[in-house]
């Protein structure tokens, strides 16, 4: 059987981490022949098995114009060549293809995104973006067999709103994530010369970093003790971009976060070992898989309390949440924390939906006659 999976955009983050894991969990099945289209093939220097061969696209995430021609014109020519059993398009815009099975994984979240000041500031192009992106999502969208996406909220909007035949709700983790934390969080600050909160994440403005760091700005002035007790790293920089540069700038005097710039997977895995408390105040996410690494860490968890959070969070006994406004309030929980109060506590999801748990298991199902 032959399979093309398409991922031109996929270039960082964890989109492509969840690129990666499909493409190694699709590769051990020796019956299937693995085609993927991807930016560069360095980018996937881990990637040896056999059956697997790349094809590289370096100039199509330059510009809309030629992401649009390659999706719509030139993926039709390629998929007539390549002549595949199934097509799998990874990132949300469904191609016009010639296969007898197509899919389409949707991850991108902006069609649900209200902006604010700071987007239009530094992000602009995706305040415009998100007005289309729900036209891109549904052209073509009803020619695919299923779409392929990671919660049941989205799901039920791909059926409801755009028409798509089948939703198959798909979590992005290629491991079974552990549900019971290892920490003893009432003992955080005691056994630490310093608390450390990590937020892995990358340099856009829906991110919410301002969240973490104006609540470190108040404990600086109001909470020095606290303050003292605790440090934050960031995987940005003023290198990020310009986003970046400007958070950089404005909290320059909080000396007890460390900007440490976009760092490697096998960087990030050490980083969640070193970390007393993942915090993950985005806004925007269709999973936010910090939250289901910092699980498989067993690490206690400060989260939003957004639908996205509670649904990635699944049933896990140490989290805390949060409002996604309020940097006051997370300032208030992190004193709790370092006055040895354990803020922590057990949560529940109940999942609506058929789930696939893994790779292999959507290998199966897509794969089925």
């Amino acid at each position: 059987m032959k399979i093309v999976l398409s991922g031109v955009n996929l270039v960082e983050g964890g989109t492509l981490r969840v690129f990666k894991d499909a493409i190694l969990a699709f590769s051990k099945n020796n019956d299937i022949e693995l085609i993927c289209l991807v930016h560069r093939q360095a980018l996937f220097s881990d990637v040896t098995a056999h059956n697997v061969s790349f094809l590289e696209f370096p100039s199509i995430k330059s510009s809309w114009l030629k992401r649009c021609w390659f999706e719509y014109f030139h993926c039709k020519n390629l998929s007539k060549n390549l002549n595949a059993d199934i097509w799998f398009a990874m990132h949300d815009m469904t191609p016009n293809v010639t296969a007898k099975k197509r899919f389409v994984y949707c991850h991108n979240p902006s069609p649900f995104y209200t902006a604010v000041k700071v987007d239009y500031r530094f992000e602009y192009k995706m305040v415009l973006f998100s007005f289309f992106y729900k036209w891109l999502y549904q052209l073509n969208i009803k020619k695919n067999d299923a779409v392929v996406c990671q919660q049941s909220w989205i799901a039920e909007y791909f059926k409801t709103e755009l028409g798509a035949k089948k939703a198959i709700i798909a979590k992005p983790v290629s491991k079974k994530t552990q549900i019971t934390s290892t920490e003893n969080t009432t003992q955080l600050v005691a056994t630490n010369k310093k608390v450390t909160f990590f937020y892995p994440a990358l340099a856009r403005t829906f991110k919410n970093f301002e969240l973490v760091l104006d609540a470190f700005l108040h404990l600086k002035t109001n909470a020095p003790d606290c303050y003292n007790k605790v440090e934050l790293v960031l995987t940005i920089d003023k290198g990020s971009n310009q986003y970046a540069q400007h958070l950089v700038k404005k909290y320059h005097t909080l000396e007890n976060v460390t900007f440490l710039g976009q760092q490697p997977y096998d960087e990030i895995l050490k980083l969640y070992n070193r970390t007393e408390v993942v915090i993950f105040p985005s806004k925007l996410e269709t999973w936010g898989l910090p939250i289901s690494e910092a699980k498989e860490h067993g690490k206690p968890l400060i989260l939003v309390d957004l639908p996205y959070a509670h649904e990635t969070l699944g049933n896990y006994d140490k989290a805390h949440f949060v409002d996604a406004d309020d940097p006051i309030a997370l300032a208030k929980s992190i004193t709790q924390i370092c006055n040895g109060t354990d803020i922590f506590s057990a949560h529940q999801h109940k999942q609506h939906g058929t789930v696939v748990e893994n790779w292999t298991q959507l290998l199966s199902i897509i794969t089925q006659d």
